[in-house]
Parts: C-alpha cells; sequence; structure tokens
C-alpha cells in the first residue's frame, strides 16, 4: 500500500551545518495498517512525514503509494490521498469558520465539487452525524467559529475533516501532544475508532511509548534517520515499556536518552 525505498535526505547540504534527517529508510505498510512511531528529539520522524507528504523532495529514493510513484508529485496533489494532522490543533483549520464550514471545506475539497457552501441536505446531515459520532456535543455548534472551541474539541473535528472522506493515508504528527492527559487519552479512543472504522492506513508519531506499544498493530522506532526497532505480532504484545527500553540498550548498547519520551 505505503512503499518507501532507500529515502535519504540531507538539510543544509554542502555546508557546515548539514543533517543527514533520512539516512535509507525502507519501509513497506500493507492495506488498514495503523504504524506509531517513535524516537528521541531529531530522530527523523516529522522529516520522515514531510517526505511522505510531499512538503520537500529527498535527495534519493522512492515513494510509491497503491504502486503508484509519487516521489515527484507536489504536496497539493498528494493532498487528495495523504491526510495529515499536525500538534497544533489550529493548523489547518480556519478560525473563523464555523465548525460546518471547515468540514464542508474538507470535505468538497476531497470530492472536489466546486462550492463547499452549495451542500445539499444529505451532505449537511452526514456532517451533523458525524460530528454527533465524536460524542462532545458539537453537533449542536456547528455554526460555533472553530476558532472558540477547546484544543480537544478542535483536534477532534480536525481528525474528522481528514477522514471525513477515506483517504488512502492518514498521517497524524504528535496530534495530541499539545492536549491535555484526559483530553488526548479521549481524542487517541475517537482516533483508534475512525481508523478502525474506516480500515484507513495509519501512522501516528508519538512520545508516549506506552500508547505508541497499545495503539495500532505495529511501532517502529527511528534514529539518526534510520529505523532501528521495527515491532509487530506477538514480539509487540509481549512488550511493555520496560521491555522496550531493554530491547534498544541490547541492540544498541545505549540507553534510551530522552526525557520526553521517558517522562510520557
Amino acid at each position: 500500500m505505503l512503499t518507501l525505498e532507500h529515502l535519504e535526505k540531507t538539510f543544509l547540504k554542502g555546508t557546515p551545518d548539514a543533517h543527514k534527517a533520512l539516512d535509507g529508510i525502507d519501509l513497506t505498510l500493507s492495506d488498514g495498517e495503523f504504524v506509531t512511531v517513535i524516537g528521541s528529539n531529531g530522530a527523523g520522524k516529522s522529516t520522515l512525514f514531510g517526505a511522505i507528504g510531499g512538503s520537500f523532495r529527498c535527495d534519493r529514493g522512492r515513494i510509491l503509494l497503491d504502486d503508484k510513484d509519487i516521489t515527484c508529485l507536489p504536496e497539493h496533489k498528494r493532498a487528495g490521498a495523504i491526510a495529515r494532522i499536525f500538534q497544533d490543533p489550529m493548523k489547518g483549520t480556519a478560525p473563523e469558520l464555523s465548525v460546518e464550514e471547515n468540514i464542508a471545506l474538507a470535505y468538497t475539497r476531497s470530492s472536489k465539487r466546486l462550492c463547499s457552501f452549495a451542500l445539499n441536505r444529505s451532505i449537511k446531515t452526514k456532517i451533523r452525524d458525524a460530528l454527533a459520532a465524536l460524542g462532545m456535543g458539537l453537533e449542536d455548534r456547528m455554526n460555533t467559529k472553530i476558532g472558540l472551541l477547546s484544543g480537544g474539541q478542535r483536534q477532534a473535528v480536525t481528525l474528522l475533516m481528514a477522514t471525513i472522506s477515506t483517504p488512502k493515508l492518514l498521517l497524524l504528527d504528535e496530534h495530541t501532544a499539545a492536549l491535555d492527559p484526559v483530553t488526548a487519552e479521549k481524542v487517541l479512543t475517537l482516533t483508534r475508532d475512525i481508523v478502525s472504522d474506516g480500515h484507513i492506513t495509519t501512522m501516528m508519531i508519538t512520545h508516549n511509548i506506552s500508547s505508541a506499544l497499545s495503539l495500532g498493530t505495529r511501532t517502529l522506532m527511528l534514529e539518526q534517520g534510520k529505523i532501528v526497532l521495527d515491532l509487530s505480532g506477538a514480539q509487540r504484545e509481549a512488550l511493555d515499556v520496560v521491555g522496550l527500553m531493554d530491547m534498544y540498550r541490547n541492540k544498541r548498547g545505549q540507553e534510551l536518552d530522552n526525557d520526553r519520551m521517558l517522562l510520557s
């Protein structure tokens, strides 16, 4: 479904500050697979998502989605197939537009309709039903400006916007990191339900090792632009946070040193 072949990316190449952010990434995701991605700061997690989403061109390698080579496809032409949600709940939304208008824009953009504000009643009903399914009472706040919602409500709406027309690939770039623990857990539950119901192929960056091991079907750890652990099946199910740290120590010969990961 998604295939990455030897992706390499160096920023500031040819300068004293050159940084190799991706160093030979090879990865294949099956249709409907839910992969969590962990790693210390600067490991290459967001750079990997940027490469997949088309934010920049890699120096080397290929990206295939459903066997179609999208390596040279610009970001806006990938947007119909690849949805991405960021840490900032306001990113990707228009704060002065209402909840309904934001979702309508996302729906019409993905369905290539000409006018987002000429939605028929059935589409409006679909939006209302989708909001009701979030369990946050947002179906009664459809005319509220999205900028007036709480962070958790905004992120829930952003998740709905990204998936109301099922993407081929969903990229979640620490989408709960800015939320308090209780709200983050609610958004993660919504994420799991939406991804499962839609059978959406998903990659999720998180610093929370426990969440990384409990959500989805597979866990990757990145370090210095390389995949150093690829865990799935019974091996992953048997691991807890301490077990993963021990596995990392045995494989890399050093301690995991990222406080944010260890304290999440």
